[in-house]
């Protein structure tokens, strides 16, 4: 997995995008889902969840916690352009990067299930 790193007030950070930090902006984030993460990623408030839940999982596959909790990330980054737009690419690139890890673990001669692979295409039905 490629490593993406941002840093906020002198500290750098390592982010991942794992299942549970899906799991987690699923639970937090209304309306979370795949098709509207570049969305979501321009809305400020979602912005710093999306970074502080990364963050956390960063830490985790660093073999350590992360001391700071969500305030501290929202009240350390500057409300302007730059720093949006710092913070947006970093997470881009993880949740990028964590897409990109699901992709390569397949097999592209192992056969597919073609009911499971529509059920991904169009999500659960009920809906």
């Amino acid at each position: 997995m490629a490593i993406t790193t941002v840093k906020i007030s002198g500290k750098t950070f390592r982010l991942a995008f794992t299942l549970d930090a899906m799991s987690e902006m699923t639970d937090i984030i209304e309306g979370f889902s795949l098709d509207h993460l570049t969305e979501l990623a321009r809305s400020p408030r979602h912005l710093v969840t999306m970074l502080y839940i990364m963050a956390k999982q960063g830490e985790l596959l660093e073999g350590r916690r992360l001391k700071e909790d969500r305030d501290w990330f929202g009240c350390h980054i500057k409300p302007n352009a730059a720093s949006a737009l710092k913070i947006q690419t970093a997470v881009f690139e993880a949740l990028t990067d964590g897409l990109r890890m699901e992709s390569e673990d397949e097999d592209p001669d192992e056969e597919k299930d073609v009911v499971l692979e529509e059920i991904k295409k169009n999500g659960p039905t009920g809906e």
